[in-house]
C-alpha cells in the first residue's frame, strides 16, 4: 500500500512539473554587465561594428577599434570595474567545470539539429554547421548548456535558432579553447572561453562573448546582449 501511494506521488508530482531543467545557469557576477570582455588580452575591431546592451573592454591589454565601432555602454580598460568582471568570468567558468555532464555529442553542432534544455558535453574541438536549433519546450527559464573541451568554430552563415520559449540568457558555452564565428553567421548564447575570440566579418551574436584569457578581435559585427528574449538579428 506504502508503495502503491509513493508511486501515485511521483506520477503527480511528475504531471505537476512537467518541464524540467536539467543544468544550473552559472552566476556570471558583474561580468553580466559586459557584452564583449576579456580578463587578460588585447581587444581589437576593424570596421563599422555595432554593440548594444552591455559593456566592453579588457582588464589586461590594448584596446582599439572604438571608433569606428560603437558601443552603447561603457568601455572598460584596466580599472576597477574591469578587475571585477576578471574575477567574476574566471568565477563563473569554473562553476560550469563542475556541472554535471548529460548527453555527450559528437564534435560536429548543427546541421538541423534539435536540441532539449540539457547539459551537453563535447569531448574535443568542436564546429557548428549550418542551423542549430535549441526548443525550450514552452518553458523560458529553460536552460542549455554545452560544454566544449576543445575550441569552437562555425562555419559560414551558420544559425543558432531558439524556438519555444527559448532565450539566449539561458544559453551558456563553456569553451576550453578558441572560439571563431564564422562570416555572416548569427549565434546566440553566452560565451565563456578560455582562449581568444574572433568574430569574422559580418558575424552577428546576441548574447555575450566571455574569456578569461584570450584577444578579442571583431570585424563589422552586430553584437545584441539586450536582456530579453526574442529579439532577432
Amino acid at each position: 500500500m506504502k508503495r502503491e501511494f509513493l508511486l501515485i506521488l511521483t506520477a503527480v508530482t511528475l504531471f505537476a512539473f512537467p518541464t524540467v531543467s536539467f543544468g544550473q545557469a552559472p552566476n556570471l557576477g558583474t561580468a553580466a554587465d559586459f557584452a564583449v570582455f576579456t580578463a587578460v588580452g588585447a581587444f581589437a575591431n576593424v570596421g563599422a561594428t555595432n554593440i548594444t546592451g552591455g559593456d566592453i573592454g579588457t582588464n589586461a591589454g590594448a584596446f582599439t577599434g572604438f571608433p569606428p565601432g560603437t558601443v552603447i555602454g561603457q568601455i572598460h580598460v584596466a580599472d576597477p570595474a574591469s578587475a571585477q568582471a576578471a574575477i567574476d568570468v574566471n568565477t563563473a567558468y569554473t562553476s560550469l567545470s563542475g556541472v554535471t555532464c548529460g548527453p555527450v555529442l559528437g564534435t560536429t553542432l548543427g546541421n538541423n539539429q534539435v536540441l532539449t534544455p540539457n547539459v551537453y558535453c563535447l569531448g574535443a574541438a568542436s564546429t557548428l554547421n549550418g542551423n542549430l536549433t535549441l526548443d525550450g519546450q514552452a518553458d523560458p527559464n529553460a536552460v542549455f548548456i554545452f560544454k566544449i573541451n576543445g575550441a569552437l568554430s562555425t562555419t559560414t552563415s551558420s544559425t543558432i535558432t531558439l524556438i519555444n520559449g527559448a532565450c539566449w540568457s539561458n544559453v551558456y558555452f563553456q569553451i576550453n579553447g578558441e572560439v571563431s564565428l564564422g562570416t555572416n553567421s548569427i549565434f546566440r548564447g553566452n560565451i565563456l572561453a578560455n582562449g581568444a575570440i574572433s568574430l569574422l566579418q559580418g558575424a552577428a551574436l546576441q548574447g555575450r562573448a566571455l574569456s578569461r584569457a584570450g584577444a578579442i578581435s571583431l570585424h563589422t559585427n552586430r553584437i545584441a546582449a539586450l536582456q530579453f528574449c526574442g529579439c532577432p538579428l
